[in-house]
């Protein structure tokens, strides 16, 4: 039974990120135009702003990188998080420290 339950979550999962996130989250761009690291922001379509803590979806990760309200953020996912708490008001705007 548990094996089965496995195998069903995953498939779950597999649709949720091909099928339904393309599908909701719009245009998106990638942030930043250079750099190791680069992260498609579906900052029109998804509203994280209810979502109140921290979060860092790639530890270990040093990129800096300078949002639109002048704050330097580690690295284009946690930028891209902060986008989505804003709605969108927070975005790239240049690579490296502000």
């Amino acid at each position: 039974m548990v094996k089965y339950l496995l195998v069903f979550c995953s498939l779950l999962f597999f649709i949720l990120i091909h099928w339904v996130l393309p599908a909701v989250s719009g245009r998106r761009q990638w942030w930043p135009p250079r750099g190791t690291v680069k992260v498609k922001c579906p900052y029109k379509k998804v509203d994280l702003s209810w979502f109140t803590g921290t979060v860092n979806p790639c530890p270990g990760l040093y990129q800096p990188i300078c949002g639109t309200n002048f704050v330097t953020y580690e690295n284009p996912c946690i930028l891209c998080i902060e986008s989505l708490k804003s709605r969108g008001k927070i975005r790239f705007q240049n690579d490296g420290k502000c």
